[in-house]
């Protein structure tokens, strides 16, 4: 049974259709429709809403995660530029080869001029400098014009050096363990402490006037092979006391230690000489000593100091 409020005909359901308020009601929803297809207000609202929350709602989904990702790769690449080109300024401004190889890093190279490696080239003591690069190549693929840069860098605790032309094809390399690249230094390095506190002079220890005293009676060349820069050791602080000779030879190089008594206690000034000229001295210094075999490596424990 139909309810008493149900219209009974057409006639009377159009009528109350198209009454005031069903027509307030068309219009009304009507408007708002044709309003958002004009203005797209309700996609603007809704992007503002998300705007205004944005810093509250957690960051997720891909979108979040491609836009993370891009902003650390976009800070990694910032940072491995700053660095290279740090590397390349400290690069150019090294005062000696030793300076510009204890600023190289495992991860980043330098590239240099021919013309500021060979300034550097000449500032090593010469026999270190022979162990490097023989001069006579330098000056062939020099006069080849051929030789354009000279790339660097340091792997596994030892550092490659290559002479490389306009192409970067590789003419020439060196690589260089830690005790060869002390030996590029003209400044003397020093440590604190005494020669009793280094293993590597231990039985190989003698005065310093007996050792300078034997060393004075050789030829030139023998004092240059020992000491190739005796004025950087003038130039340093303190007396010397005794002067130690190291058991290790790596690449006809030797290191030698030299005790000096300074104003802030004893110090150990090192410097690096020639195999056969620091040998020459120890044998005035202890007759009893004979020639090493071709190719030993490690020197017969001697006298110690008194």
């Amino acid at each position: 049974m139909p309810a008493w409020s149900e219209p009974q005909d057409l006639k009377t359901w159009m009528a109350r259709g198209l009454s005031l308020r069903g027509t307030v009601l068309f219009l009304s929803v009507l408007a708002i429709l044709i309003s958002e297809v004009r203005f797209s207000w309700v996609e603007v609202l809704v992007g503002r809403y998300l705007a205004v929350t944005n810093s509250h709602r957690p960051e997720s989904g891909s979108v979040w995660e491609q836009g993370r990702l891009k902003q650390v790769a976009t800070q990694t690449l910032e940072q491995m530029v700053t660095q290279q080109l740090t590397a390349q300024r400290e690069a150019r401004e090294a005062s000696s080869l030793a300076q510009l190889i204890d600023g190289l890093s495992e991860s980043q190279g330098a590239m240099i001029s021919a013309e500021q490696f060979k300034s550097l080239y000449i500032q090593i003591p010469e026999a270190a400098a022979r162990n490097l690069f023989s001069p006579i190549l330098m000056l062939r693929i020099g006069a080849e014009k051929s030789w354009d840069r000279v790339y660097m860098e340091r792997e596994n605790g030892q550092v490659g050096i290559y002479l490389l032309d306009r192409g970067n094809n590789v003419l020439s390399y060196k690589t260089m363990t830690d005790q060869q690249l002390k030996s590029t230094g003209t400044e003397p390095h020093i440590l604190a402490g005494t020669l009793d506190e280094q293993p590597e002079f231990a039985g190989r220890i003698y005065p310093a006037d007996r050792f300078f005293m034997a060393l004075d009676t050789l030829t030139p060349e023998i004092q240059r092979g020992v000491l190739s820069h005796p004025g950087t050791l003038l130039s340093a602080q303190g007396t010397p006391l005794r002067v130690g000779v190291s058991d290790e030879v790596d690449a006809d190089m030797i290191r030698i230690g030299i005790e000096m008594d300074t104003s802030q206690g004893r110090q150990i000034v090192l410097t690096m000489g020639q195999e056969w000229a620091v040998w020459q001295v120890r044998m005035l210094l202890e007759p009893r000593l004979s020639k090493p075999p071709s190719g030993k490596m490690r020197w017969p424990l001697g006298r110690g100091d008194p």
